[in-house]
């Protein structure tokens, strides 16, 4: 670290002290960890529960076609640690949700969101806002990724997107330049070196990033003073009854959340559809897929044959 030393206004002993959670150990994530490691963080915690597959050895650069099948939790902590000896790895491997969170993200100095769900990234944009800790957020699709910092009394996520875009294609659907994710990460986790240095940082401003036109640009964000800052993370709750709208071979490959009912596009018919809901009369039932695209399409298609049967559909 003799070169990182000799930086202006580079504080080294801040960062060495710092502990940071990285949410998402894929292809934002494994370059953040590895820049944050390599940069002499002494104390990171990861959140994943998701294991390697082939796909993700195109951008996720920890990975290697040996660890196919394996935790990504554990993969990622024994680069880490072979990167840098006496680094301290926490791991979480359950999914964040609105009951973990924030004891989750609690007590760390930066959160850095990389996972690739709008549904996760409110959940843990509010939850930061809760806490009071700056919230280092990216975002990659094909040839496009953007940065924010965010922090409660200054802007937040939901000053840049009050509500979820709607139908925002996934990278599974739209494809992802495996450089480009390593391009965002690095900024990401550049961010929160600064934030921990006391350097001037992308606080109150949005970068994006073309790796077509190979530009960058910068943008102001201001906080909408009608919104009030997140108080509870209650809009999260996933409910009890959860449907898979995933294809079988994904199902089987990881099953999600147990005890969920499962219903592939094949058999959406109007009959089946109303046979489920009868059953959960009264109730709520969360739809969940890959990456969000597939349950927000169901709700959509069948939300009004729901509600006459007493079922709200919530894609989650």
């Amino acid at each position: 670290m003799a070169r990182q030393l000799r930086l202006k206004g580079f504080d080294q002993e801040a960062v060495a002290a710092s502990h940071m959670v990285v949410v998402g150990a894929g292809g934002l994530g494994c370059p953040v960890l590895q820049a944050l490691a390599a940069a002499g963080v002494s104390h990171l915690t990861i959140v994943d529960d998701d294991v390697v597959s082939v796909s993700n050895l195109q951008r996720q650069v920890l990975f290697g076609a040996a660890d196919v099948g394996r935790p990504k939790l554990e993969v990622a902590r024994e680069r880490l640690e072979a990167m840098q000896p006496g680094i301290v790895v926490d791991v979480f491997a359950e999914r964040l949700d609105a009951r973990n969170a924030l004891t989750v993200l609690g007590g760390h100095d930066v959160i850095l969101d990389c996972t690739d769900l709008f549904s996760s990234k409110y959940l843990i944009a509010d939850a930061a806002e809760i806490l009071g800790i700056p919230l280092v957020w990216g975002t990659v699709l094909a040839y496009e990724g953007s940065v924010a910092v965010f922090q409660t009394e200054v802007a937040g996520l939901r000053d840049l997107y009050p509500t979820a875009p709607d139908h925002l294609p996934t990278c599974a659907e739209a494809g992802v330049l495996g450089a480009t994710t390593a391009v965002i990460g690095s900024i990401m986790a550049t961010e929160a070196l600064k934030l921990r240095s006391g350097l001037p940082t992308l606080l109150g401003r949005l970068l994006t990033y073309d790796a077509l036109s190979s530009r960058v640009r910068t943008f102001a964000l201001r906080r909408d003073a009608s919104r009030l800052a997140a108080s509870s993370l209650e809009a999260h709750l996933i409910p009890d009854v959860l449907l898979d709208v995933r294809e079988a071979q994904e199902r089987e490959e990881n099953v999600k959340y147990a005890g969920s009912l499962h219903l592939p596009a094949a058999q959406q018919t109007p009959a089946r559809v109303a046979a489920l809901c009868e059953e959960h009369a009264g109730e709520t039932i969360g739809v969940f897929c890959a990456s969000g695209a597939r349950a927000a399409r169901f709700v959509s298609a069948w939300g009004e044959l729901a509600i006459q049967h007493g079922v709200v559909l919530k894609a989650l």
